[in-house]
Protein backbone atom coordinates (compact mmCIF):
# COMPACT_ATOMS: atom_id res chain seq x y z
CA UNK A 1 0.00 0.00 0.00
CA UNK A 2 1.32 3.31 -0.65
CA UNK A 3 2.55 5.87 2.11
CA UNK A 4 1.92 8.81 0.46
CA UNK A 5 5.52 9.42 1.61
CA UNK A 6 7.55 9.46 -1.60
CA UNK A 7 8.90 13.00 -2.25
CA UNK A 8 7.73 14.46 0.70
CA UNK A 9 10.69 16.52 2.86
CA UNK A 10 11.14 15.24 6.03
CA UNK A 11 12.60 16.80 9.01
CA UNK A 12 14.11 15.21 12.16
CA UNK A 13 15.87 16.66 14.87
CA UNK A 14 18.39 14.78 16.52
CA UNK A 15 18.54 12.63 13.42
CA UNK A 16 22.53 12.20 13.51
CA UNK A 17 22.00 8.68 15.38
CA UNK A 18 19.54 6.47 17.45
CA UNK A 19 16.22 6.63 16.85
CA UNK A 20 16.12 9.68 14.72
CA UNK A 21 17.98 7.87 12.55
CA UNK A 22 16.22 4.70 13.03
CA UNK A 23 13.30 6.66 11.34
CA UNK A 24 15.19 8.63 8.79
CA UNK A 25 16.07 5.10 7.44
CA UNK A 26 12.40 4.17 7.04
CA UNK A 27 11.36 7.36 5.67
CA UNK A 28 13.89 7.29 3.44
CA UNK A 29 13.18 3.80 2.07
CA UNK A 30 9.39 4.91 1.56
CA UNK A 31 11.09 7.42 -0.99
CA UNK A 32 11.18 10.53 1.05
CA UNK A 33 13.61 13.36 1.00
CA UNK A 34 15.15 13.36 3.95
CA UNK A 35 16.97 16.39 6.16
CA UNK A 36 18.86 15.39 9.54
CA UNK A 37 19.06 17.78 12.43
CA UNK A 38 21.26 18.07 15.12
CA UNK A 39 23.21 20.14 17.57
CA UNK A 40 26.19 17.76 16.71
CA UNK A 41 26.47 19.62 12.94
CA UNK A 42 29.16 17.06 11.83
CA UNK A 43 27.71 14.10 12.73
CA UNK A 44 24.31 14.94 10.92
CA UNK A 45 26.05 15.55 7.85
CA UNK A 46 27.94 12.23 8.22
CA UNK A 47 25.14 10.36 8.86
CA UNK A 48 23.24 12.10 6.14
CA UNK A 49 25.48 11.08 3.40
CA UNK A 50 25.77 7.46 4.86
CA UNK A 51 21.92 7.10 4.74
CA UNK A 52 21.82 8.39 1.07
CA UNK A 53 24.77 5.99 0.38
CA UNK A 54 22.49 2.59 1.49
CA UNK A 55 19.39 3.79 0.69
CA UNK A 56 19.72 6.20 -2.61
CA UNK A 57 17.39 8.81 -0.77
CA UNK A 58 18.09 12.48 -1.07
CA UNK A 59 19.53 13.36 2.04
CA UNK A 60 20.83 16.04 4.20
CA UNK A 61 22.79 17.26 7.27
CA UNK A 62 22.53 20.24 9.43
CA UNK A 63 23.35 21.67 12.15
CA UNK A 64 21.37 23.64 15.05
CA UNK A 65 20.33 23.68 18.89
CA UNK A 66 16.42 22.78 19.63
CA UNK A 67 17.11 24.79 23.30
CA UNK A 68 17.40 28.00 20.75
CA UNK A 69 14.41 29.72 19.81
CA UNK A 70 16.37 31.90 17.54
CA UNK A 71 18.10 28.78 15.95
CA UNK A 72 14.89 27.22 15.54
CA UNK A 73 13.56 30.71 13.54
CA UNK A 74 16.59 30.15 11.57
CA UNK A 75 16.07 26.70 10.27
CA UNK A 76 13.12 27.22 9.41
CA UNK A 77 13.85 29.95 7.65
CA UNK A 78 16.39 28.25 6.02
CA UNK A 79 14.14 25.22 5.14
CA UNK A 80 11.94 27.49 3.58
CA UNK A 81 14.62 29.11 1.28
CA UNK A 82 15.92 26.12 0.36
CA UNK A 83 13.07 23.69 -0.07
CA UNK A 84 10.07 25.94 0.25
CA UNK A 85 8.47 23.75 2.36
CA UNK A 86 8.46 21.13 5.43
CA UNK A 87 6.13 18.43 4.89
CA UNK A 88 6.51 16.31 8.02
CA UNK A 89 8.46 16.81 11.41
CA UNK A 90 9.68 14.89 13.84
CA UNK A 91 10.38 16.63 17.20
CA UNK A 92 13.33 13.45 18.28
CA UNK A 93 15.72 15.31 20.42
CA UNK A 94 15.56 15.27 23.85
CA UNK A 95 17.89 14.44 26.73
CA UNK A 96 17.84 12.65 29.85
CA UNK A 97 19.04 14.17 33.08
CA UNK A 98 19.11 11.95 36.45
CA UNK A 99 19.25 13.17 40.03
CA UNK A 100 16.81 13.00 42.91
CA UNK A 101 14.50 15.83 43.26
CA UNK A 102 15.94 16.90 46.21
CA UNK A 103 19.39 17.20 44.52
CA UNK A 104 18.14 18.38 41.17
CA UNK A 105 20.40 21.56 39.82
CA UNK A 106 18.32 24.72 38.21
CA UNK A 107 20.39 25.01 35.40
CA UNK A 108 19.67 21.44 34.84
CA UNK A 109 16.67 21.92 35.01
CA UNK A 110 16.43 24.25 32.41
CA UNK A 111 18.52 22.53 30.13
CA UNK A 112 16.19 19.68 30.30
CA UNK A 113 13.33 21.70 29.88
CA UNK A 114 14.59 24.01 26.97
CA UNK A 115 15.63 21.00 24.61
CA UNK A 116 12.63 18.15 25.56
CA UNK A 117 9.79 20.90 26.18
CA UNK A 118 10.23 24.49 25.00
CA UNK A 119 12.68 23.18 21.70
CA UNK A 120 9.75 20.72 20.80
CA UNK A 121 6.66 23.89 21.12
CA UNK A 122 8.73 26.28 19.48
CA UNK A 123 10.07 23.68 16.72
CA UNK A 124 6.16 22.64 15.82
CA UNK A 125 5.42 26.44 15.98
CA UNK A 126 7.70 27.35 13.30
CA UNK A 127 7.11 24.68 11.63
CA UNK A 128 3.41 24.93 11.93
CA UNK A 129 3.74 28.82 10.35
CA UNK A 130 5.75 27.00 7.29
CA UNK A 131 2.89 23.89 7.18
CA UNK A 132 0.33 26.89 7.37
CA UNK A 133 1.56 28.44 3.75
CA UNK A 134 2.11 25.20 1.77
CA UNK A 135 -1.24 24.20 2.32
CA UNK A 136 -0.72 21.62 5.37
CA UNK A 137 1.67 19.19 6.82
CA UNK A 138 2.64 16.31 9.46
CA UNK A 139 4.37 16.37 12.80
CA UNK A 140 5.29 13.50 15.34
CA UNK A 141 6.29 14.18 18.83
CA UNK A 142 8.41 11.69 20.24
CA UNK A 143 7.06 11.63 24.08
CA UNK A 144 7.72 8.69 26.51
CA UNK A 145 5.91 6.21 28.47
CA UNK A 146 7.68 7.66 31.52
CA UNK A 147 4.70 10.61 30.75
CA UNK A 148 2.25 8.23 32.73
CA UNK A 149 4.65 5.66 34.32
CA UNK A 150 7.73 7.29 36.20
CA UNK A 151 10.47 6.26 37.60
CA UNK A 152 12.33 7.61 40.48
CA UNK A 153 15.06 10.18 39.98
CA UNK A 154 13.66 11.39 36.43
CA UNK A 155 11.27 13.82 38.24
CA UNK A 156 12.04 16.56 34.83
CA UNK A 157 12.53 13.98 32.52
CA UNK A 158 8.58 12.19 33.28
CA UNK A 159 7.52 16.23 33.63
CA UNK A 160 8.58 17.27 30.30
CA UNK A 161 7.17 14.62 28.33
CA UNK A 162 4.35 14.40 30.11
CA UNK A 163 4.14 18.25 28.86
CA UNK A 164 5.11 16.73 25.16
CA UNK A 165 1.86 14.74 25.07
CA UNK A 166 -0.31 17.51 26.22
CA UNK A 167 1.02 19.90 24.00
CA UNK A 168 0.61 17.39 21.30
CA UNK A 169 -3.08 17.30 21.82
CA UNK A 170 -3.79 21.02 22.42
CA UNK A 171 -1.30 22.13 19.31
CA UNK A 172 -3.19 19.33 17.23
CA UNK A 173 -6.65 21.15 17.76
CA UNK A 174 -5.54 24.56 16.96
CA UNK A 175 -3.23 22.80 13.53
CA UNK A 176 -6.33 20.93 12.83
CA UNK A 177 -7.95 23.91 10.51
CA UNK A 178 -4.31 24.21 8.99
CA UNK A 179 -4.51 20.68 7.44
CA UNK A 180 -1.75 19.52 9.91
CA UNK A 181 -1.91 16.68 11.73
CA UNK A 182 0.01 16.00 14.92
CA UNK A 183 0.44 13.10 17.33
CA UNK A 184 2.99 11.44 19.63
CA UNK A 185 4.66 8.42 20.33
CA UNK A 186 5.63 7.13 23.50
CA UNK A 187 8.43 4.15 23.19
CA UNK A 188 8.88 2.59 26.35
CA UNK A 189 12.21 0.76 27.26
CA UNK A 190 14.77 0.42 24.32
CA UNK A 191 18.06 -1.06 24.83
CA UNK A 192 20.25 2.23 24.70
CA UNK A 193 23.34 4.08 26.21
CA UNK A 194 20.80 5.78 27.98
CA UNK A 195 19.25 2.73 29.90
CA UNK A 196 22.79 1.13 29.44
CA UNK A 197 23.63 4.35 32.05
CA UNK A 198 20.55 4.01 34.07
CA UNK A 199 21.39 0.25 34.98
CA UNK A 200 25.02 1.51 36.22
CA UNK A 201 24.04 4.06 38.43
CA UNK A 202 21.04 1.24 40.02
CA UNK A 203 18.43 3.27 39.10
CA UNK A 204 16.29 0.23 37.35
CA UNK A 205 17.53 -3.39 36.91
CA UNK A 206 17.09 -5.41 34.19
CA UNK A 207 14.83 -7.81 36.46
CA UNK A 208 12.77 -4.91 37.29
CA UNK A 209 11.57 -3.72 33.63
CA UNK A 210 11.72 -7.21 32.68
CA UNK A 211 8.58 -7.62 35.21
CA UNK A 212 6.83 -4.42 34.06
CA UNK A 213 7.07 -5.69 30.67
CA UNK A 214 3.91 -7.88 29.72
CA UNK A 215 6.20 -8.62 26.67
CA UNK A 216 9.18 -9.66 27.97
CA UNK A 217 11.53 -8.07 25.80
CA UNK A 218 12.63 -4.40 24.71
CA UNK A 219 11.73 -2.52 22.13
CA UNK A 220 14.00 -2.33 18.68
CA UNK A 221 14.27 0.90 17.62
CA UNK A 222 12.98 0.30 14.18
CA UNK A 223 9.54 -0.68 15.92
CA UNK A 224 9.30 2.64 16.95
CA UNK A 225 10.80 3.82 13.81
CA UNK A 226 7.57 2.12 11.95
CA UNK A 227 4.99 3.94 14.62
CA UNK A 228 6.60 7.28 13.02
CA UNK A 229 6.38 6.56 9.86
CA UNK A 230 2.71 5.47 10.27
CA UNK A 231 1.04 8.21 11.77
CA UNK A 232 2.76 10.03 8.96
CA UNK A 233 1.47 8.08 5.92
CA UNK A 234 -1.67 8.63 4.52
CA UNK A 235 -2.84 4.92 5.84
CA UNK A 236 -3.25 7.46 9.53
CA UNK A 237 -4.83 10.50 7.75
CA UNK A 238 -7.69 10.75 9.93
CA UNK A 239 -5.15 10.38 13.67
CA UNK A 240 -4.43 13.38 15.42
CA UNK A 241 -4.05 14.64 18.74
CA UNK A 242 -2.78 11.08 19.82
CA UNK A 243 -0.34 10.04 21.54
CA UNK A 244 0.53 6.29 20.85
CA UNK A 245 2.19 3.65 23.44
CA UNK A 246 4.87 1.43 21.83
CA UNK A 247 5.97 -0.30 25.17
CA UNK A 248 4.92 -4.15 24.65
CA UNK A 249 2.45 -3.08 27.51
CA UNK A 250 4.05 -1.58 30.28
CA UNK A 251 1.96 1.40 30.64
CA UNK A 252 -0.57 -1.54 31.01
CA UNK A 253 0.69 -3.22 33.72
CA UNK A 254 2.95 -0.41 35.45
CA UNK A 255 6.35 -0.55 37.07
CA UNK A 256 6.45 -3.12 40.06
CA UNK A 257 8.65 -2.64 42.69
CA UNK A 258 11.13 -4.90 42.22
CA UNK A 259 14.80 -4.68 42.34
Amino acid sequence: MDSGLKGKLVVITGGARGLGYASATKFAKEGAEIVLADINGEMAKESAAKLQQETGAACHGYQFDVSRVDEIKAFFAQMKETFGRVDVLVNNAGIQIRNDCLNFKEEDWDRLMDINLKGVFFCCQQAGLLMKETGGGIIVNMSSSTAVRTTPGRAPYCISKAGVKNLTMVLSCEFAKYNIRMNAVAPGWIMTNMLQDGFKLGIVSDKQLMAAIPYKRYADMSEIADVVVYLCSDQASYITGQCIHVDGGQTALGLPDIL
